[in-house]
This record gives C-alpha cells, sequence and structure tokens, in this order.
C-alpha cells in the first residue's frame, strides 16, 4: 500500500480529529475541508488520491439528498472520476445508503453511528489505496496479469519496450535507469531535450496501461527517484525471473546441505518457470541480450546440478533428460557431454556414451576445427577400455 493524498471533506471537528489520526497512523497524508466551497478549493489546487466525504456540512434543515455533500460527490464523479470516494455520514437513511452504493462509483458507505466506524474507516482507506496485483512473465514471451487478467494491449508500443527495459535492469540486479539511458535504448539518434519529450509521455501511457484507475503520477510500480525510474517490485508482484532464482538459491543451498529430495523439488520447480528465453521475442534487442545469457547459464547450472542430483540417487534416465535439456540451451557445454557420458555408461550403456563423445567431437570440430578437451578424451577412453568408473 503506497501513501495516499486524502482530503477529509467534513464539518465536525470530533471526526475530523478521528479520521486524521485513522490515516496518519496507516502513513498517508491528509487535508481538511468543512465546507461545500473550501472542498472545490482544495481540489482545485491538489490532487487527492482519496475524499472522505460527509453528506452533510452546516445542514441541518436540509434532507441529505439536498445537501451539499451530495452536490460534492456528483462532482467528484463527474470532473474527477479517478479519485476514490469514502462516504461517511451520519444522517443517511439505509435507504439512500443503498442509493448511493448502487448509483455511485464509491468505495464505500460508512455509517457514523457503527460501534466498529473506526475499523471500518481503516479497512476503507486500505481497500482504496491499495495497489492491484501484477503477475508478470518474462520467459519465452512477455505477459502481465493485471488481478489475474491478463493486459492484452499496450496502446503504444514503446510503453512496453520501457516496462521491459526496466525490469532488465532489475533482473540484472540493478535498480533505476536514467532518462538519458532510456533515450539511448528508445531512440539513438535522439538529442536528450527531444528525447524527454517523447519519453515522458510513453512513461504516462506505460502507468495508465498498467494501471487504468488512477493518475498516472500515481503510480504504484514505475516510480522516479534520484537515479531515475524503476520498476518497483514491493508490492504484489509476482515475477517469473525473480521466482526462479530464488528458487535456484534454493536448490543450491539444500544440495550443499545435502537434502537431494528437497533439493529436487527446487530445481524442478524452477525449471518449470524457465517456458523459454528471458523476453524471446526481444531477441536482437541489444539491451536484453546480456541478461537473456546471463539467464541461460543459471537455467543449464541448474540443469546440470540437477542431473547430479538424479545420478547421486541412481536415477539415471532423469539425470540424462536434464543434461540434454541444458544442451539444447547451450550445445558448447563440454562438462555437460562428459556427465552424459558418465550417466549412460554407469546406466549400462556404454554405446549411448560413445554416442554422446561422437556427437561432441563432430560439433566441436565443425565450430573450432579442434576436438574436445584432453579430459573428455581421457573419458571417452576409459569407457572404451570398460574401466570402472565412480557412479
Amino acid at each position: 500500500m503506497s501513501p495516499a493524498s486524502v482530503l477529509i471533506v467534513e464539518d465536525e471537528p470530533e471526526w475530523q480529529n478521528i479520521v486524521g489520526e485513522l490515516l496518519a497512523d496507516e502513513g498517508h497524508s491528509y487535508r481538511l475541508a468543512s465546507t461545500y466551497a473550501s472542498a472545490l478549493a482544495q481540489l482545485d489546487q491538489e490532487l487527492f488520491n482519496v475524499v472522505f466525504l460527509d453528506m452533510m456540512l452546516h445542514e441541518f434543515d436540509l434532507p441529505v439528498r439536498g445537501g451539499s455533500g451530495w452536490r460534492l460527490l456528483d462532482s467528484l464523479v463527474e470532473h474527477r472520476p479517478r479519485t476514490r470516494i469514502i462516504i461517511l455520514s451520519g444522517r443517511a437513511t439505509a435507504g439512500e445508503a443503498a442509493r448511493l452504493m448502487r448509483d455511485y462509483p464509491i468505495v464505500t458507505f460508512i455509517d457514523k453511528s457503527e460501534e466498529d466506524v473506526e475499523i471500518q474507516i481503516v479497512d476503507a482507506v486500505r481497500q482504496a489505496t491499495q495497489a492491484p496485483s501484477l503477475r508478470i512473465q518474462t520467459f519465452a514471451q512477455f505477459n502481465i496479469w493485471r488481478d489475474e487478467v491478463l493486459i492484452d494491449r499496450w496502446e503504444r508500443g514503446q510503453a512496453e519496450t520501457i516496462v521491459k527495459l526496466l525490469l532488465t535492469r532489475r533482473a540484472a540486479g540493478g535498480r533505476a535507469m536514467s532518462l538519458d539511458e532510456l533515450i539511448e535504448w528508445l531512440w539513438p539518434e535522439s538529442d536528450s531535450e527531444s528525447g524527454r519529450k517523447k519519453l515522458l509521455p510513453l512513461l504516462s501511457n506505460a502507468r495508465r496501461t498498467l494501471e487504468p484507475d488512477i493518475e498516472p503520477r500515481d503510480s504504484n510500480f514505475l516510480l522516479r527517484c534520484s537515479g531515475g525510474y524503476y520498476f518497483d517490485l514491493s508490492g504484489d508482484v509476482t515475477w517469473d525471473v525473480l521466482d526462479f532464482q530464488r528458487l535456484y538459491r534454493e536448490g543450491i543451498h539444500q544440495q550443499r546441505a545435502g537434502a537431494k529430495e528437497r533439493t529436487i523439488l527446487a530445481y524442478e520447480a524452477a525449471r518449470a518457470l524457465y517456458l523459454g528465453d528471458f523476453l524471446a521475442e526481444d531477441r536482437y534487442a541489444p539491451w536484453a541480450i546480456p541478461q537473456r545469457r546471463a539467464l541461460q547459464n543459471e537455467y543449464c547450472d541448474l540443469l546440470s546440478r540437477l542431473a547430479e542430483v538424479y545420478a547421486a540417487l541412481g536415477r539415471y534416465p532423469d539425470a540424462v533428460l536434464a543434461g540434454r535439456a541444458a544442451l539444447e540451451v547451450d550445445p558448447l557445454l563440454e562438462s555437460v557431454y562428459r556427465q552424459l557420458m558418465r550417466y549412460h555408461y554407469c546406466a549400462g550403456d556404454k554405446g549411448g556414451a560413445l554416442k554422446v563423445y561422437r556427437n561432441c567431437v563432430k560439433l566441436f570440430d565443425e565450430l573450432f576445427g579442434e576436438g574436445p578437451s584432453p579430459q573428455t578424451k581421457h573419458l571417452f577412453e576409459d569407457i572404451s577400455n570398460n574401466l570402472e568408473l565412480p557412479c
């Protein structure tokens, strides 16, 4: 939950204090308005995320429907549709409360006479300021789900690219990208001034795509800091890259601890997330290539480690499949060829082991004009001579 700017439209000092203290405890800032006119003046001067609205403001002889609070509600709905509205009233009837909930896009209606009114106020502001959940996929293809609904259309392709750039920086362990960096990647030929004029509207467009119900400046995800712009991951965000790396590290930890079954669970869970290369549709984008390669290396290392654990349990078919999967990503991993030779041989498949060696020799000869390393050749000779190998 991000700190919000709240306007409390309330004429009773007691209730101003109650709501104000509760908001302050939740980390929000607020301003007060006790009349219709002062509320309009505040709204003209400042952008508020949330408005707490009393329906009757210094009006004791009017019906609720005729009060200035209701007029202010109509004005908010018409002119500030993205402002979240919470009604706080002590005079509205059950029918009027039902009508407000039915006919107006308010967060909720709170009756001041309820015993748990303070709890309701806190719950309402939390609901009003709750950022949506995001689920991000960057392996194989790029997708983002907002509250489990796929964002299937980006109004501007370069707005989507900005999100990818910022995520790539986070995946690499960094945080922010400066405006100049973003401009350089998007428009290499642009000067700084013209690039900024194009970049800022794109950032607003990206923010609106991620969160269409808020003002772009109130984004919960694309934030600005002294170093530039960054994608904030502190909220309700799940991302396949982060989950993959977490599980990869967990597998290494369990493997070092000798917990083989737990190691397999962690590695296999990470393996299932790697549906394909990082941002595969941006294969030739120079900003994506280094991180794609880094994740490929982690994935191949994971598969090699997984194969080791399977082999240690005598599960050679599983070990072979893991090794082959690593070579599909990087066919030049000579250490994996040696693993596969050993696993075939330990499983009683000498022919399979020799075939792996021949494939390695052929590939290295075609690409480099030379054979594999002495270590690989030595293993081949041991297998050819039917020597006993540690399995």
